[in-house]
């Protein structure tokens, strides 16, 4: 595509094709989207019953383009003339006609309709307050896409080095049509073309109430700049009063601390009840942990370290273990004549070995193997229970 002065670049686009059949409007909608100048990404065309199903289904936040199509759509190739619309409406008004129009300074193109084909469209639109940036009919559009133009639909269009070549009906219409080595609908190059023509200035191509469309776009930009500042107004608003909210919480914090520290005279007698019930409570925990055996913990300790050949990894000893799980409020239950040990080896005979040894002590009253599992490189993991003599 040739590139023109940039004017406005919507992001998302619907474009209403309206195609009379007889008397009778059949409505289709496409969107194309975009993230840069010169790519689009479309949606697949739907149909609707009315204009407002089409309307509630796309919203009013997005801009709109009606390409008009179809009978009574007339479309002529002539050369161009000052005051075109006068050549070709010979008897009539040209006020009474929409024209959409391309001239190459040598050779015009322009299909045109009477305005009061599409009247009620156009009123309901203004009443439901949407966003309608231009008014398009025919092919010709498609002549603003490429210097180089080899498209058949229902007209065979040429163009080379900007200059129209071709521009007359097909006998033997086509479905799609070649451009830029893919192939199109003649809708799809007709979405791609009108939202080309609202981001780029070519003075060749023109419609009627060029003016009044150029200014809904200009309205258009500054409410979605306006409906950005606004959101963005809101967010500044919610940030100060969540700031505010933190500070003031912040100062709620600080009273509250103040009277805590005030009230900390007042609690003294009471903290320290508590802390002795408290280290009554641990000095019942440690008893029964065992302290009070016949026999010093690190005498376990001692031997069972002695004992352990090179060939045995200790990873874990556990000294009179927890029963259970613990839970709040509940009694810490503890097996005072059991030591369980996990580690890993790289054979059982030296691991039995060590079983063996270990039950000669005269504190051992068994020693039970609860978990042997080799891993792939014939290292095992291993879990000892040992029960003790009181």
């Amino acid at each position: 595509m040739k590139q023109f002065s940039n004017i406005w670049e919507p992001i998302k686009l619907v474009v209403i094709f309206l195609h009379f059949d007889g008397k009778e409007a059949e409505f289709s909608a496409q969107k194309i989207r975009t993230r840069k100048l010169s790519e689009g990404t479309l949606d697949v065309r739907q149909r609707f019953d009315d204009l407002n199903e089409l309307i509630l289904h796309y919203g009013k936040d997005i801009a709109y383009h009606i390409h008009v199509s179809g009978t009574g759509i007339l479309t002529r190739k002539l050369n161009s003339v000052p005051n075109i619309e006068e050549e070709l409406i010979i008897s009539g008004n040209p006020n009474d006609f929409h024209f959409t129009r391309y001239d190459d300074q040598q050779t015009t193109v322009a299909s045109f309709f009477r305005k009061e084909l599409i009247e009620e469209c156009l009123l309901e639109i203004v009443e439901r307050k949407v966003h309608l940036l231009g008014l398009t009919s025919g092919l010709v559009p498609l002549l603003i896409l490429n210097e180089e133009l080899s498209i058949d639909f229902s007209w065979i269009i040429r163009k080379k080095n900007d200059e129209i070549l071709r521009f007359e009906r097909n006998d033997q219409p086509q479905v799609r049509s070649e451009f830029n080595e893919n192939h199109y609908s003649e809708y799809e190059l007709l979405v791609q073309a009108i939202h080309y023509s609202l981001r780029n200035v070519d003075e060749r191509f023109s419609v009627s109430e060029n003016e009044a469309y150029a200014k809904a776009r200009v309205n258009f930009r500054q409410f979605k700049q306006f409906k950005v500042l606004g959101i963005g107004l809101l967010i500044g608003i919610l940030l100060s009063l969540i700031v505010n909210y933190l500070y003031q919480n912040s100062l709620n914090t600080s009273v509250a601390q103040l009277e805590l520290d005030l009230s900390l005279s007042n609690d003294n007698l009471a903290l320290m009840d508590r802390l002795e019930q408290e280290l009554d409570r641990k000095e019942q925990l440690v008893l029964s942990a065992g302290v009070n055996s016949s026999r010093f913990l690190s005498l376990y300790l001692d031997e069972i370290g002695a004992s352990v050949p090179k060939q045995i990894n200790l990873i874990e000893m556990n000294l009179f273990p927890i029963i259970g799980k613990l839970k709040d409020k509940r009694k810490v239950e503890i097996d005072q004549n059991s030591i369980v040990i996990t580690g890993s080896t790289i054979g059982n005979e030296t691991l039995d070995d060590w079983m063996e040894q270990m039950d000669r002590f005269e504190w051992v009253a068994a020693i039970e193997l609860i978990n042997y599992q080799k891993d792939e490189n014939d290292r095992a993991d291993f879990t000892l229970t040992i029960s003790l003599n009181n």
